[in-house]
């Protein structure tokens, strides 16, 4: 497996503008906090973009917020960003609250999951690895400060996320989400050394993606291609190629058909954010993750 073989083409153009909203009959602030609004400027864009896949939310702050982080309305680009982060050192994080699935942005989403599920939808909740939610908690130069002074403590910290991020998954699957689309670009294997990725960042994946898996039951979840090809790339899982000879099929179309016959609970190496572009490479890939990591690893790991 080469990486230029599945290139990023990076995160399409945002979707949500005044218009479409406007066109759709939603107010445009309340689309990344209201569920009725999340839901008409969904269905609208899955409409434009004449995809199979209708995709919430609209931002990448969900789960942060709810872990406590400000965020705001950002009035040059438009949509909901940190404000301020909640900590400054990785040392002050000394406990975590759980998510709160009841109350704010993240049961409004949860919400309009459950509206989309009733009109028969296939819906796509984008859902964020625990080091970009970290991210939004903390500078991100505290976060690369501890991959090389406090591997131990990071550690710590991602798997109480994970946990935090596999309820949110279970909730997800019973409001009816059956796709969850999983990045964390913020340790992408090309950002760290090899060694970094093998022994916190791939590993820390590994260990949240298969928290995931205990957790639910059935939904499929979709590696960004950045990350799983650097997730494959270092062990931590093997792929598999689902041809199609049918040349007019969409990523998504495609995904979505192997999905329902193979019933594959991991999936990477293309952009399903793009699903509704061509077909590339002439399939679809399911991943299969490691079953367990080696007993030398584990020794690897720092304090």
């Amino acid at each position: 497996m080469r990486e230029e073989d599945f290139p990023c083409l990076g995160e399409p153009e945002r979707p949500i503008t005044e218009d479409l909203c406007r066109n759709a009959g939603a107010r445009y602030t309340s689309v990344f906090s209201k569920a009725e609004d999340m839901v008409r400027a969904a269905l609208e864009v899955k409409r434009l973009n004449r995809d199979v896949w209708v995709k919430l939310p609209f931002c990448v702050t969900i789960e942060a917020e709810a872990l406590g982080a400000e965020v705001s309305l950002n009035s040059l680009y438009g949509v909901p960003a940190v404000t301020r982060f909640r900590y400054e050192r990785l040392a002050d994080i000394e406990e975590l609250p759980h998510l709160d699935f009841s109350q704010g942005r993240l049961a409004e989403v949860l919400r309009a999951a459950a509206i989309l599920q009733a009109q028969g939808e296939n819906i796509m909740l984008n859902i964020e690895g625990p080091f970009t939610v970290l991210g939004q908690l903390i500078s991100a130069k505290e976060i690369y400060k501890g991959l090389y002074r406090q591997p131990g403590k990071l550690n710590q910290i991602c798997a109480r996320i994970g946990k935090e991020l596999a309820r949110y998954a279970q909730e997800a699957e019973c409001h009816g989400v059956s796709l969850l689309s999983y990045a964390d670009p913020t340790v992408a294997s090309s950002l760290v050394s090899p060694q970094i990725y093998q022994q916190i960042c791939g590993r820390i994946s590994w260990e949240v993606l298969k928290e995931m898996e205990a957790a639910t039951q059935r939904v499929a979840i979709h590696l960004c291609n950045v990350t799983s090809v650097g997730f494959e790339k270092a062990g931590f899982c093997t792929s598999d190629k689902i041809a199609f000879d049918v040349l007019q099929l969409t990523y998504g179309e495609a995904l979505l058909e192997a999905i329902h016959k193979s019933r594959g609970r991991f999936w990477g190496h293309g952009c399903v954010q793009r699903s509704y572009s061509p077909l590339c490479n002439g399939g679809v890939y399911q991943l299969q993750l490691r079953e367990s990591l080696a007993d030398e690893e584990e020794r690897n790991y720092g304090n």
